[in-house]
């Protein structure tokens, strides 16, 4: 049992560092292409799953506690998932 634990930890480690390689590609990509990061946040923004209208607007009026209990709601997501999706999303709005 813990041995899968590890491997699945382990997966996910990877899965993280990769997300991480493509997300900085992206930036690099659209720094080239002249996309402003306004923009590039904007496109982010509307490409995140479970982030509805109502999270957007929840995260604009410095809700952040609303708005990670909203993604909760919608998505089913845990805690620590829903407060790192909303601090991700908020991170790209600035």
């Amino acid at each position: 049992m813990f041995g899968q634990d590890r491997q699945l930890q382990a997966q996910v480690e990877t899965l993280t560092r990769e997300v991480r390689l493509l997300e900085d590609l992206v930036a690099q990509l659209a720094r080239r292409a002249g996309v402003g990061t306004g923009e590039l946040a904007e496109l982010r923004g509307q490409t995140r799953p479970g982030i509805t209208p109502q999270i957007r607007a929840l995260v604009a009026q410095g809700k952040h506690i609303a708005a990670i209990k909203a993604y909760r709601e919608e998505t089913g997501a845990g805690l620590k998932d829903a407060k790192d999706a909303i601090d991700a999303f908020a991170a790209d709005q600035s």
